[in-house]
């Protein structure tokens, strides 16, 4: 099980810098393809969906709040969410990837494990999750 809290601190730096740069969730509803044929819908109801079970899966005692934007980009998404732990709210990063028509989130230590060429990750995602190319 990953710590919540630990993701939070790792990416919230980056949360607050993403927030100035993003489409404030205006991504449009162009699915993204895959690997294996299907397709991962790039929506607000879609990316909400599978961060909420992310969540719930995941960060018992925390409470997924809102959804403030998100971007998709070639099998990958980015999410800049708020989140509540002990009466206080904090935003961070959830990363996702497409796997067939389903979004997955994805750890930071994951995305970061291979150089960006190499990883098929967008750049820019690439560099909110790890701090460099």
């Amino acid at each position: 099980m990953r710590s919540h809290l630990a993701i939070a601190l790792a990416t919230g730096a980056a949360a607050l810098v993403l927030a100035g740069c993003s489409g404030g969730g205006a991504s449009d509803s162009t699915p993204e393809p895959t690997l294996d044929g299907g397709q991962a819908a790039c929506d607000e109801p879609t990316i909400r969906a599978a961060v909420q079970s992310d969540f719930e899966a995941n960060y018992p005692g925390s409470t997924f709040v809102s959804l403030e934007d998100f971007t998709c980009e070639s099998g990958w998404a980015m999410a800049n969410v708020e989140f509540e732990a002990s009466g206080s709210t904090f935003p961070t990063v959830v990363f996702l990837q497409a796997e067939g028509q389903f979004w997955v989130p994805t750890t930071i230590e994951v995305i970061c494990a291979t150089p960006q060429a190499e990883s098929g990750v967008p750049a820019d995602m690439y560099v909110a999750a790890c701090g460099t190319e």
